[in-house]
């Protein structure tokens, strides 16, 4: 009887460790499948042909296509990332600046969303002496998360923008 009891009691706990198990295990499954593949340069490129950017229609616009550069001009090292899309203008008159990042993990996002609101607060107190044009773009300017994928959008259509980047990560 004993043994019976003991052998019951075994089955039991290995049961529930089991199912304990397969609990995480499913929680994860559905975590990365909830974590949308977007390839950023492609939602890029797609963004540009969607509003008409180009270098031919946009003065100064340059694509970022370095991780160099990225850090270098955001602050954003290389290792924080996964992968990122951006471009900017270097013109007064067609000022913008589009940048989607997906980062590593949530200790990066936090990292990457303070330095690019830093940069962002220092972009507006200089655009205030000396190009006045940009004021109202920045001031309207916000850096939005979902899940790992952070994105800022400084432009004159950036509502639009910034819905079809929203709908390309749903």
């Amino acid at each position: 009887m004993k043994r019976l009891l003991a052998f019951c009691m075994a089955l039991l706990m290995l049961t529930a460790v089991l199912a304990a198990c397969s609990d995480g295990d499913d929680q994860k499954d559905s975590a990365a499948e909830t974590q949308k593949e977007v390839l950023l340069q492609n939602l890029l490129s797609d963004i540009n042909t969607e509003m008409g950017i180009s270098e031919k229609t946009v003065e100064g616009l340059k694509i970022i296509n370095t991780t160099d550069e990225l850090d270098r001009i955001y602050g954003i090292p290389a290792d924080s990332i996964r992968q990122f899309g951006a471009e900017r203008t270097s013109s007064k008159k067609d000022y913008m600046e589009l940048l989607m990042v997906e980062a590593n993990g949530e200790d990066a996002v936090t990292q990457i969303v303070n330095g690019l609101n830093s940069r962002l607060d220092a972009q507006r107190n200089t655009a205030r002496s000396y190009n006045p044009e940009a004021v109202e773009l920045l001031e309207n300017c916000k850096i939005s998360t979902n899940g790992n994928f952070i994105y800022l959008v400084i432009s004159k259509d950036q509502e639009t923008i910034e819905k079809m980047i929203e709908d390309a990560l749903q």
